[in-house]
């Protein structure tokens, strides 16, 4: 049965409830829709995460093995139910559905990618010939090609040959830069180099303020933010919420000001706040923090000092070359624009670590710095210096600490399988040569003073000493 006008629009409606993570409308509105039409797999997809965010794994495979009989096994919801076993850690049952998908259409990346988070996949296979000729069809959009060589790019990795890895990489970086417009370098808030600790002691909250039972877990992508989440959420009264985004949609509330002062003052006496209005699952009277780990917080954090001062901000950093091979080996599925090139890479880095050195140093909320380095060393050791910053009670269970089966590799976060392990330290070693453009430029941005997003300058990755990519 073909899809009719009102089930996209009804369905477009369930995609941004996922989004917003309002997961019991969104289960309501697809068991609605699946009253009457059964033959859209899109429409299984949509209810089984919902039950999958509501943490109804059981039901959400279930639901994913009706959609395969009423679609005639259709291959996206092989691959979904793939990913929801591996989130389990059943790799086995997981592999077999990748493999299944494959078979029926070999140019579903996903499923690729979700094998190689189990097994490797041979240079002379008949994958990786796949690969290479999706990579090479000019017919394909820049994003499905992008795809298939950042795959390329792990499978070369993987077997040791480093230098066409890389190459891989590249190419599959430029494809997926193609077409975009306006700035590729990471963007700082004007507003945040002039909120330092004296901007705050100026405009202290004026009202007793609500706790609003957040934390917020702010660093770059790779930097250990979810690494950090999955052992705080250890403890039955923190809760997971991943990538919410809270401070960046308080700040986008917010309405222009045209004098930061004034408006400070005004938001320092105003006894409201829109910080959690936009997600509403904490119901849950033992849940006592929510953790938001959405890397668009970080720039943003000035408004959060302003109107929620009690709210405590993990700052996470990791050293610059493996997280420059992190970033530049994720293949983002949106947003992240300095990601695409080595050079933005690096400035991304410098700026961000500037940036939480202000944030520490400014804001009146309580602050700790997670080092990437330390947390996959001695993870308990670090636990316990967040129970502390948190008032948790720190008698949570171990299991989240068991070796996962999962494959280890720099682009991939292992946190939801509850790996943590200190084996990608010094990873970018091994390609300290490709990388010297990216550490030139986060040391050429470093040794500029002022915090700033990095201008739009030909050849700024250049300036400065040639020092060694190795940090």
């Amino acid at each position: 049965m073909p899809k009719r006008p009102d089930d996209k629009a009804a369905m477009a409606a369930i995609r941004d409830q996922l989004q917003s993570k309002d997961f019991v409308q969104a289960l309501h509105e697809s068991s609605l829709l699946l009253r009457h039409n059964t033959a859209i797999p899109e429409l299984w997809s949509l209810h089984a995460q919902s039950l999958q965010g509501l943490g109804k794994f059981t039901e959400a495979e279930a639901c994913y093995e009706r959609g395969l009989a009423a679609c005639g096994q259709a291959p996206r919801l092989l691959v979904q139910l793939g990913h929801l076993l591996s989130r389990q850690n059943r790799a086995d049952e997981a592999c077999d559905y990748y493999t299944r998908a494959m078979s029926i259409d070999p140019t579903l990346t996903d499923a690729y990618r979700g094998l190689l988070n189990f097994r490797a996949i041979p240079l002379d296979s008949a994958e990786v010939a796949t690969l290479l000729n999706l990579a090479l069809d000019a017919g394909r959009s820049d994003a499905a090609r992008a795809r298939a060589l950042f795959l390329l790019g792990q499978i070369y990795t993987d077997s040791g040959l480093d230098n066409p890895g890389f190459a891989f990489y590249q190419q599959a970086n430029r494809f997926a830069s193609r077409g975009l417009q306006g700035t590729r370098e990471y963007q700082v808030s004007p507003n945040a180099a002039a909120m330092d600790a004296r901007f705050f002691q100026r405009h202290p909250r004026q009202h007793a303020v609500h706790n609003s039972r957040l934390v917020v877990v702010a660093g770059l992508p790779r930097s250990g933010k979810s690494l950090v989440e999955t052992l705080l959420s250890r403890s039955p009264e923190v809760a997971a919420g991943g990538e919410l985004g809270l401070v960046r949609k308080l700040a986008a509330s917010l309405p222009p000001r045209d004098n930061l002062e004034a408006f400070a003052a005004a938001l320092a006496a105003d006894s409201g706040s829109t910080l959690l209005d936009s997600y509403q699952p904490l119901a849950d009277p033992e849940t006592r923090y929510l953790t938001d780990t959405s890397p668009a917080n970080l720039s943003r954090l000035g408004w959060l000092g302003l109107l929620h001062p009690e709210v405590p901000v993990i700052f996470c950093k990791r050293t610059p070359l493996d997280l420059g091979l992190a970033l530049f080996f994720k293949n983002f599925r949106s947003g992240h624009r300095y990601s695409y090139q080595l050079a933005t890479v690096g400035r991304a880095i410098a700026v961000t670590e500037k940036l939480i050195a202000h944030w520490q140093a400014a804001l009146p909320n309580p602050t700790i710095k997670v080092q990437y380095e330390e947390l996959v060393r001695d993870p308990e050791r670090l636990l316990g210096e967040l129970n502390t910053l948190l008032g948790l009670r720190g008698d949570a269970s171990e299991s989240a600490l068991n070796a996962p089966s999962w494959r280890i590799f720099p682009s991939r976060s292992l946190d939801a399988v509850g790996g943590i392990s200190p084996s990608l330290i010094g990873f970018a070693n091994r390609f300290r040569h490709q990388l010297a453009p990216l550490m030139q430029a986060y040391d050429d941005e470093m040794a500029r003073p002022r915090l700033s997003s990095p201008p739009e300058a030909q050849g700024h990755s250049r300036r400065g000493r040639n020092r060694s990519a190795t940090r």
